[in-house]
């Protein structure tokens, strides 16, 4: 968008004209008309002086002649004064006023009694006079014989033309030099300007409409004067600021909405884990009762019948298993943290899956590093995550193997790896993996709980759990949990 005509030219350029320009000029001309006038005055006053020393360098011959009345001499002389091109006239009085020798236009010179006059005052002078509309100027001087008398007057005589001619012609050189002094000092002026000002001001106006038109990224070149540059930088900083508190709103959004999207997961969790926790409640009592019936029904049969209460026993079991996958996923947990080695931690573990081990015929490697510290938690909620992620990697590998190893990190965490050869994990899946009720396994399988489990009970240790691929060929399950090393020297 464009400045309203009436406003661009209120801009720097014609600021300076107007504030520096303008009265350096004004200044210029008055120095120079004063001067001028100065010069002038100068010059008419050399005219004179040409005048007056013409006169002088004549004035003794013609008082010789005149004294010794020699005609011939006098007449040359004043001939030759008239010659002069500077000369207008050249007249010769005696000391009666009365003319006797003339070179030059008889309408200049004066008359009989004034000259007289002018001869008996015996003192030089010059003065303007006006003959036929022409000015002329007249230089006086009394003419004296060898004893001082005075015996006649000297009259020489210019035009007053050219004083006017001579001075006319120096103010008109002065006023070219002036104008084009003005001249001069208006281009470097307005090219001074565009120099170190003009060219960086649009340059700075088209970065500037490069970031109205979108681009934020785009920076003003710091370049020119200091101001210029000054100007630039604080428009690149504020430019940097407003940059910046874009992504802090946009980093505070996204955070927000994940807020959100985590409370409204939350609280669906929390629905969820209401309703489990009663439907587990109401199926618990039941559950058992028919698991106490069947195992009656076992004593009172033969063996041959008793495959099928068998089987409905497995399948109860299988029942109160998930119950109690729900229940662990919906109860409020109090956690007892006490030290714990991460060795009694693995054997625990281990026991509680040895006879699901032996059922699917699955080998467990273990991999047992040198002594680690004692870790600090809930031991009864970390076996229940390693539980989980042992029995799901024997599920995942029947006849397979199972790798599990543990190790102290340099940042003072635990390391906790279970891997198997089974199938593995699509990576796409691998992101939803420890959601709840989301599972890999068949339909009737599995409940999609435990690594939800596992992940709730890693999180509150401070901990983290990573699923990729495992050199085995199938998944690893990496928990890391943060040490709880002794600080006090001596403490057994």
């Amino acid at each position: 968008m464009g400045f309203p005509r009436f406003l661009s030219l209120h801009n720097i350029r014609t600021a300076l004209l107007i504030f520096v320009l303008v009265p350096f000029l004004l200044v210029m001309v008055i120095s120079a008309g004063f001067s001028l006038h100065r010069l002038e005055q100068a010059a008419e006053a050399g005219l004179q002086d040409d005048i007056e020393l013409i006169a002088r360098s004549i004035h003794r011959p013609l008082s010789h002649a005149l004294e010794h009345d020699l005609q011939l001499t006098l007449r040359r002389t004043v001939s030759s004064a008239g010659e002069i091109g500077r000369v207008y006239g050249v007249y010769v009085y005696d000391r009666d006023g009365k003319r006797i020798s003339a070179e030059g236009p008889r309408k200049i010179q004066v008359q009989d009694i004034e000259a007289a006059t002018l001869a008996t005052e015996g003192s030089e002078r010059g003065a303007f006079d006006e003959v036929e509309g022409e000015q002329v100027f007249s230089y006086f001087m009394p003419l004296t014989d060898s004893g001082g008398r005075i015996n006649g007057l000297l009259q020489v005589t210019r035009r007053g033309s050219d004083f006017a001619h001579q001075i006319g012609e120096f103010r008109t050189r002065a006023l070219l030099v002036l104008s084009g002094s003005a001249l001069l000092v208006l281009i470097l002026v307005w090219l001074g300007y565009q120099r170190a000002i003009g060219r960086h001001i649009q340059g700075m106006g088209k970065s500037m409409a490069h970031i109205a038109g979108g681009d934020m990224h785009h920076r003003l070149q710091s370049k020119g004067p200091t101001e210029i540059r000054y100007l630039a930088e604080g428009v690149n900083r504020m430019l940097d600021s407003i940059l910046d508190s874009e992504r802090e709103i946009s980093a505070r959004r996204d955070r927000e909405n994940d807020l959100k999207t985590q409370l409204h997961q939350s609280e669906k969790l929390a629905a969820i884990g209401r309703f489990a926790a009663g439907v587990a409640h109401e199926l618990g009592t039941p559950l058992s009762v028919a698991d106490g019936k069947a195992q009656r029904a076992l004593r009172t049969v033969d063996a041959e019948d008793a495959q099928p209460l068998n089987d409905i026993r497995q399948q109860l079991y299988r029942m109160e298993r998930i119950i109690r996958q729900l229940m662990d996923f919906a109860r409020p947990v109090v956690p007892d943290h006490r030290d714990m080695r991460a060795d009694d931690l693995v054997q625990s573990s281990l026991q509680q899956v040895e006879d699901e081990r032996l059922r699917q015929d699955v080998q467990i490697l273990i991999d047992k590093p040198g002594d680690c510290p004692p870790i600090y938690g809930d031991r009864l909620r970390l076996e229940q995550a390693l539980i989980n992620l042992l029995r799901n990697a024997i599920q995942a590998t029947p006849s397979g193997t199972v790798r599990l190893n543990w190790h102290c990190d340099d940042q003072e965490n635990l390391v906790l790896c279970v891997e198997d050869d089974g199938p593995g994990i699509e990576e796409k899946v691998r992101s939803r993996l420890l959601e709840p009720f989301v599972t890999t396994k068949p339909v009737g399988v599995g409940t999609g709980l435990g690594l939800a489990v596992v992940n709730a009970v890693v999180a509150e240790h401070g901990g983290q759990i990573h699923i990729d691929q495992s050199p085995l060929g199938g998944a690893r399950f990496q928990i890391t949990l943060p040490l709880r090393r002794q600080t006090e020297e001596g403490k057994s």
